[in-house]
């Protein structure tokens, strides 16, 4: 790039007067330019300037001017007799000039340049100024492509944060429709007051920070996209922008920047340079994941990813939803082919929305499509196995040929990653699950593999953990039967081992067990339709005799 650094003293210089070629160097608006030059005495300068500046140049030679010509919304720096020739030959071109002590800019000030021209006191040497508005320039242009590439490279939204925190110089933070922190500031710390020092340690805007958010910004924007800046109120002294993001129609994040330092109509400006590359990352997100409405979605990842967060943080979070009311639940995980193009798999995201009659919550985890089931009924088949695989094979298995494997029922949300394991084990076993339904049934295929038919797999595998089995054997059905009949002082669990063990004979169970046979018969019909399931099966059958193995072993079988 040919530019001049030296001279600017007035005419004496002029035969070493250069042009610097209009560089396209980003967009900088008039507001970053006047704060470029806030410590500055500026001695007359317009209101506003809509026009970004997306071209530079210095210019001592006033006869360069007209004859090289310069780019539209090129900002031109140079001394007012230059200033008066490009202001008159390029309409489209905004001057930074120079003036000396005792020189005048009436000129400047007639109607036809004074909104194109804004005169600055010159103190320092010319090309101290020149420097300051280069770097200004290179500054922005650094920062967008770097920003840009996070978006090209569909990088996280902390790494866009974290490559603008020197430009912006305040605190931001992104949240998700239910108000969970996603990303912020690391380098700049949260405001005191407002709320923003509590987003940061609990995860979550407190309860008024969300009901001022909901009136003064959602009430105002309605459905759509743009900015909403928030007067200081209160004992927060600062304003803060505000920009929610709407996707689709669909409120899903977001975004807030305290306006701690800086001037407000710059920080604007830079602002929205930001979230046009979060509105960008924003919708590449959306493209992968669903079921961003409701609220849970953070917290049902956090909890698979095992992050840490405090009792209340979760019920704030799950209180908008239909989990703190549920009685039981099962996590249900389709594997989408990686070949499987974009739209084939919102066609399944959308059907699944539909699994177990809508009361699920369908969500994206690494790439996987995870369903979770969830009833307020107290009935124990009302997530059988059997109801399952129906819904499944109906839903999905059927009109889009993926199978999915599944989680036991199990009964508090705090043991979702658990399930998630139970599921990503039980597909893992579909092998030898396979061939066994081939053996029993003439048919391999299966529209679900659940982990109660995987267990016995699972304990011959070396990578068998303890912990996990404890876990399933807890949430059997004999398990629960078991503990029924210990508070009752039944003994139901030793009827259905002897009815298995005699090829369900009732006849000789009967006298084994020392009961009429109308009871056994009663209470085998009484547990098949409590949990929706049939002794008739085999793979059942081998699953009760496991757990009533570990019935033994734990000295629970009187």
């Amino acid at each position: 790039m040919e530019k001049s650094l030296g001279g600017g003293e007035g005419r004496r210089l002029r035969l070493d007067a250069k042009i610097v070629s209009g560089v396209r160097l980003g967009n900088v608006s008039y507001h970053m330019l006047r704060e470029c030059l806030r410590d500055h005495e500026i001695l007359h300068a317009p209101e506003t300037y809509a026009k970004p500046f997306t071209w530079y140049a210095t210019l001592t030679g006033g006869e360069h001017a007209l004859r090289d010509g310069l780019h539209a919304g090129t900002l031109v720096l140079c001394h007012g007799d230059i200033a008066r020739e490009v202001l008159d030959a390029h309409p489209d071109c905004f001057c930074v000039v120079m003036a000396q002590e005792g020189e005048g800019f009436s000129w400047a000030q007639e109607k036809r340049r004074r909104g194109r021209v804004l005169v600055v006191r010159q103190i320092e040497r010319f090309y101290h100024y020149d420097s300051l508005l280069q770097r200004l320039f290179v500054n922005d242009l650094v920062w967008e492509n770097e920003m840009d590439r996070v978006v090209y490279s569909r990088g996280r939204l902390d790494k866009l944060i974290a490559v603008s925190e020197g430009i912006l110089g305040n605190f931001v933070c992104i949240t998700d429709t239910g108000y969970n922190l996603i990303a912020y500031s690391r380098t700049v710390e949260p405001p005191r007051g407002g709320g923003y020092s509590q987003l940061v340690s609990t995860n979550c805007y407190s309860k008024g920070a969300i009901e001022d958010i909901e009136r003064k910004v959602l009430g105002v924007v309605r459905a759509n996209s743009r900015l909403v800046v928030c007067d200081p109120a209160g004992d927060f002294p600062y304003p803060v922008l505000h920009y929610p993001i709407f996707i689709n129609g669909a409120y899903l994040f977001h975004v807030a920047m305290p306006c701690c330092c800086g001037t407000l109509a710059c920080l604007k400006d830079l602002f929205l340079k930001f979230v046009r590359r979060v509105e960008a990352l924003c919708n590449d997100f959306w493209k992968t994941t669903v079921n961003l409405e409701s609220s849970c979605h953070r917290v049902l990842i956090g909890l698979l990813d095992g992050e840490s967060m405090t009792d209340e943080y979760r019920e704030i979070q799950l209180a908008r939803t239909a989990i703190p009311q549920a009685k039981q639940f099962r996590l249900v995980r389709f594997r989408f082919d990686a070949s499987m193009p974009y739209r084939d798999r919102l066609q399944v995201v959308d059907a699944a929305k539909g699994l177990n009659g809508g009361a699920c919550y369908p969500f994206v985890y690494e790439e996987d499509l995870l369903v979770l089931y969830y009833t307020d009924q107290v009935c124990d088949a009302a997530l059988s196995g059997r109801m399952l695989y129906a819904d499944v094979q109906r839903t999905v298995f059927e009109p889009y040929g993926i199978a999915a494997s599944a989680s036991q029922a199990f009964y508090a949300i705090g043991d979702l990653q658990l399930a998630y394991r139970e599921a990503c084990i039980a597909w893992a076993m579909r092998a030898p699950m396979e061939k066994e339904c081939a053996s029993l049934f003439g048919d391999p295929a299966a529209p679900c593999y659940a982990f109660e038919h995987a267990l016995k797999y699972y304990l011959l595998s070396e990578s068998c953990d303890a912990d996990l089995v404890a876990f399933a054997f807890d949430n059997s059905i004999l398990s629960l039967l078991a503990n029924e009949d210990e508070q009752a002082g039944t003994n139901i669990v030793q009827m259905i081992w002897v009815y298995l063990n005699n090829e369900r004979n009732a006849t000789v169970t009967s006298k084994l067990v020392h009961v009429h046979r109308n009871t056994v018969l009663y209470h085998i019909a009484r547990v098949e339709k409590r949990f929706d399931i049939s002794f008739d099966s085999p793979l059942l059958r081998s699953r009760i005799i496991l757990d009533y193995q570990r019935l033994l072993l734990e000295g629970r079988v009187r």
